[in-house]
C-alpha cells in the first residue's frame, strides 16, 4: 500500500471513529450507565414526567403551577463553590434563586428537574444528593 492510499486509510478511520464518538455525545447516561434525558433541552423527558410536574408548585407562589406543558425537564444540576444550585437548560448553566428550590429528589426517580422558559426558572427539584 502506498503512501498515499494509506493516509486515505487512516483519515477515512478517523473519521469513523468521530461519527461514532459525535453520535454518542448526545446521549447521557446515569450513574448505572442507563440512556437518561438530562440534556436540559425544552421538551426532553418531560411527557414521561408530566402527570408529576403538572401537581408541582412554586415556593414561593403555591397557588400557582410550575408547568405549562412545555417547561419542566429532567436536567443536571450541581452546587457551585458559593452554595449555589446550577441547573442546566441545554445552553447555559443557570443560577437557582434558593426561593425556586423544591425539596430534594421531589420527582421521586432520582434526577435533577427544572421548570423554566427563556432562562426564567419556575421551579427546580434537585435530584438525589450523591457525593
Amino acid at each position: 500500500m502506498n503512501g498515499r492510499m494509506m493516509g486515505v486509510a487512516a483519515l477515512a478511520f478517523l473519521v469513523s471513529l468521530a461519527s461514532i464518538a459525535f453520535a454518542q455525545s448526545d446521549e447521557l447516561a446515569d450513574y448505572s450507565g442507563r440512556p437518561v434525558d438530562h440534556s436540559g433541552r425544552h421538551g426532553d423527558g418531560h411527557a414521561q414526567m408530566h402527570d408529576k410536574y403538572k401537581l408541582w408548585r412554586p415556593p414561593q407562589n403555591p397557588n400557582t403551577s410550575c408547568c405549562d406543558n412545555s417547561d419542566c425537564r429532567p436536567t443536571r444540576a450541581f452546587v457551585d463553590d458559593d452554595g449555589h444550585w446550577r441547573a442546566w437548560n441545554g445552553v447555559t448553566w443557570l443560577v437557582v434563586p434558593p426561593d425556586r428550590v423544591l425539596p430534594p429528589n421531589h420527582a421521586g426517580d432520582g434526577r435533577s428537574h427544572l421548570c423554566e422558559k427563556e432562562q426564567f426558572i419556575y421551579c427546580f427539584a434537585p435530584g438525589e444528593i450523591r457525593g
